[in-house]
């Protein structure tokens, strides 16, 4: 996993963060804004493969664990991600994170258009190291997560 420092400015008006995504030379299509109101919401874990998806994940407020399914090979990897840090998800991914407190949004840039027809997901209590790190952190009975991402697709 690749994780980039951003650094974050404060001062009694809010909070300013440059993010500079010209070190990866990839040509963004989309820019989503994930605000998620309960500590512990689960989205995830995601891919597309027509075309397959790079992503880079800034969270802006609030902290996550992100993960990172390898799809050829099943290897899991995952990270605590603050306010000041970035995450590069490669195309070859499944990609998900869990909220660590309320009120948390993540913004992410994305190469390759979106296609409905090739969206993916995989069922992340399936996996082992995801399921471990959810539970460990969070307990069964507090996640919020969607009814898609419960079954998987």
């Amino acid at each position: 996993m690749i994780k980039h420092e951003h650094k974050t400015f404060k001062d009694d008006r809010g909070s300013y963060t440059p993010i500079n995504t010209k070190v990866l030379d990839i040509d963004w299509t989309q820019c989503s804004i994930s605000i998620n109101t309960e500590a512990f919401t689960f989205r995830g874990l995601h891919y597309q493969t027509n075309p397959p998806q790079t992503k880079y994940v800034k969270v802006v407020q609030g902290s996550i664990i992100d993960f990172m399914v390898d799809l050829e090979t099943g290897e899991t990897d995952y990270c605590e991600v603050n306010e000041n840090e970035a995450v590069y998800i490669p195309n070859n991914m499944a990609h998900g994170f869990l909220t660590l407190e309320p009120n948390t949004i993540v913004v992410y840039m994305v190469e390759g258009d979106y296609n409905p027809e090739s969206e993916h997901s995989l069922r992340w209590f399936e996996n082992p190291t995801v399921s471990n790190v959810v539970f460990e952190r969070s307990g069964v009975n507090r996640i919020t997560i969607s009814e898609k991402d419960k079954q998987g697709k």
